[in-house]
């Protein structure tokens, strides 16, 4: 058992077994319903720090001096945000636990990230769902899992988590279980005829023998897919389609297209599974954007103070 020290001394933490440590914080996270895709991201984010940064082990200084040479890296803010997320929670709990006097962490805020929003045109998706080949089980599966992520905009994890008893194609309905969501509260999408039309005819693909906890979208063998495994398979079909793209493409594109379309933006907070509006604000603000764009292109107003040569040009 690691050593624990006092809360009032800056004790050495030399003794102390990080691993062992970021196992009980592991099971105490799960205790506390935290998902396998969230423990997977704590065990990540804690083992690349303390393997970029063994020094970190030797006291309290030492800890925080790489925690902030970690931390003060030139990396991306999302990057950034993650780690201090992860590693601010790790901590706070070790303090909790005993094992540490203070937290490192203290006093280090998130940097604003405006977040990177990669929506793909209509027609890039168009060419996108034409690669997979509708006439294998597995291409069937990868058409509907596109059509699925552009529908209601579901997240790769939450999508390879669903059972077929999560469908509802009579009420064309989508349900995320609150153990599959992110931020673990239900939530059921709509979908629309086409998909759920495309859902029933790739159903008629799974094998009879299958049991209902086998996974809606499934191996050839059965087998649970995963969200990295997902991540790879669409890159493959990217590259034939010729495009830049992600998974999460397909899920920035549903939010634009919802909210382009009238969508109230609680209704896409819903949808998306956003805690918070936060999130949501930056799909509007960019389709404010493209709204105001179509305006500058399409007003009359505008045309009229161009001159005359350029604008019979357009006309």
């Amino acid at each position: 058992m690691p050593r624990k020290c006092h809360s009032n001394t800056r004790s050495s933490t030399q003794n102390i077994s990080w691993e062992s440590l970021l196992q009980e914080f592991l099971l105490w996270k799960s205790a506390q319903g935290a998902s396998p895709r969230t423990l997977h991201d704590y065990s990540a984010h804690i083992n690349l720090f303390f393997s970029r940064f063994p020094e970190a082990q030797n006291d309290y200084s030492s800890l925080r001096r790489c925690l902030l040479s970690y931390l003060g890296e030139p990396i991306a803010p999302a990057t950034k945000n993650l780690r201090i997320t992860y590693l601010k929670a790790f901590f706070a709990w070790c303090v909790k636990e005993g094992y540490l006097p203070e937290n490192p962490a203290t006093g280090i805020k998130k940097i604003r990230d405006d977040g990177r929003i990669r929506h793909i045109s209509l027609e890039d998706v168009e060419r996108l769902l034409k690669q997979p080949n509708r006439k294998t089980y597995t291409g069937m599966r990868d058409y509907c899992m596109m059509l699925l992520q552009l529908d209601t905009g579901i997240r790769p994890s939450e999508m390879v988590e669903l059972l077929p008893g999560d469908v509802n194609l009579e009420a064309r309905e989508i349900y995320i279980r609150p153990e599959t969501a992110k931020a673990r509260i239900a939530r059921t999408l709509p979908i629309s005829p086409f998909t759920a039309q495309v859902i029933a005819q790739f159903l008629k693909l799974r094998p009879s023998w299958w049991s209902k906890e086998v996974p809606l979208f499934a191996s050839e063998n059965g087998r649970k897919l995963s969200s990295w495994w997902w991540c790879k398979r669409f890159q493959k079909y990217r590259d034939m389609a010729g495009i830049d793209a992600t998974p999460y493409s397909l899920r920035h594109t549903a939010a634009i297209e919802l909210l382009r379309n009238g969508a109230d933006a609680f209704a896409v907070q819903r949808i998306l599974g956003h805690s918070t509006l936060d999130m949501t604000r930056r799909y509007i603000k960019l389709s404010q954007e493209d709204i105001k764009e179509a305006h500058e292109k399409a007003s009359p107003v505008y045309k009229l103070s161009m001159p005359r040569r350029a604008r019979r040009k357009l006309e």
